[in-house]
């Protein structure tokens, strides 16, 4: 049987299907996939041969490239259709199992991860036991043994995220990993997305200590092998968080403006944390305070947790 599968046009949305995935290709181990992804997804599926065939979705092609790829889909005469997107795609496929179109608002404390498994569980797919690792290589691995320091632990740390709302300040990320440094005689490998280069210089020029910048040079697999590697992610609410918690690595993850309950880590040696605020979280796209929420968190309050971690407490 073919099946479609729509997906999340953000890296960090897309991962939170992982489990769905999963279960998926558990329930289906001879179905024939295609899944339906944006360009800064791709990276994520291609090459994974649980996938048969990547078709592009660009929400930024306009209507008139949507409408071209609707034929071709339509002629797969696709089985089942699971469209994490919530779109009108199925309704071009009324001859195929799928899950429901238009539907309604999520509770509030609703992980989005089990949202999306909720989705196909209604189908009647059981879920599978995590962690669900993102495939990677020897080539990916070769790549990593030249990244790390022989005979130091290595320590994740992600200083950027799309939205500059949900960014813990730099001087604190420079001081926090200075201390490891210190006290664990750790590596420090910051990570992220090319665009985020800015931030992780501001963080190398505050740094006493060495420190490695991978930030935009490791792509989706690059990473999952790195992330097989290191005890512990240090991370604002970014799409490194959605990927360490695939790979099953414990993460402190720094939350202000966004809801941890619908976003955070749920590995139960990860740590979340916040300032409980009265506007927090206010999950939206402007602050209109003085961005206390991310702000009035001190470097002692994150080095306290991975220091826990760090020592398998």
């Amino acid at each position: 049987m073919k099946i479609l599968v729509i997906g999340l046009s953000n890296l960090g949305d897309a991962l939170l299907t992982y489990p769905a995935l999963n279960a998926l290709w558990k329930a289906y181990p001879e179905g024939e996939f295609h899944m339906l992804a944006s360009p800064r997804t791709w990276e994520l599926f291609a090459g994974d041969p649980r996938v048969k065939k990547l078709w592009v979705w660009d929400k930024k092609a306009g209507p008139l490239s949507h409408l071209r790829l609707i034929p071709h889909l339509c002629r797969e005469r696709f089985g089942l259709v699971v469209d994490f997107r919530n779109s009108l795609i199925p309704l071009f496929m009324p001859w195929a199992r799928r899950t429901p179109i238009l539907r309604g608002s999520l509770p509030n404390d609703l992980h989005r991860a089990q949202a999306h498994l909720d989705l196909v569980t209604a189908l009647g797919v059981r879920p599978v036991p995590g962690p669900f690792p993102i495939p990677f290589g020897a080539e990916e691995e070769r790549q990593v043994e030249i990244w790390l320091e022989p005979g130091r632990r290595p320590v994740v740390v992600v200083p950027g995220a799309r939205s500059h709302l949900k960014r813990w300040g730099t001087e604190k990320f420079a001081a926090l990993a200075d201390r490891l440094v210190e006290r664990f005689q750790v590596q420090i490998l910051l990570v992220g997305e090319e665009a985020e280069g800015p931030i992780a210089e501001q963080v190398r020029r505050a740094m006493k200590q060495p420190v490695t910048d991978l930030v935009g040079r490791t792509s989706i697999r690059e990473l999952a092998a790195l992330l097989a590697k290191v005890p512990l992610m240090i991370t604002n609410d970014s799409a490194c968080l959605h990927a360490a918690e695939l790979m099953g690595v414990p993460s402190v993850a720094i939350f202000g403006p966004t809801d941890e309950r619908k976003y955070g880590p749920r590995n139960p040696r990860s740590v979340v944390l916040r300032k409980n605020l009265s506007c927090s979280p206010c999950e939206r796209a402007t602050c209109f305070r003085a961005h206390e929420c991310m702000g009035w968190l001190e470097m002692d309050d994150v080095y306290l947790a991975a220091a826990r971690i760090l020592d398998g407490k």
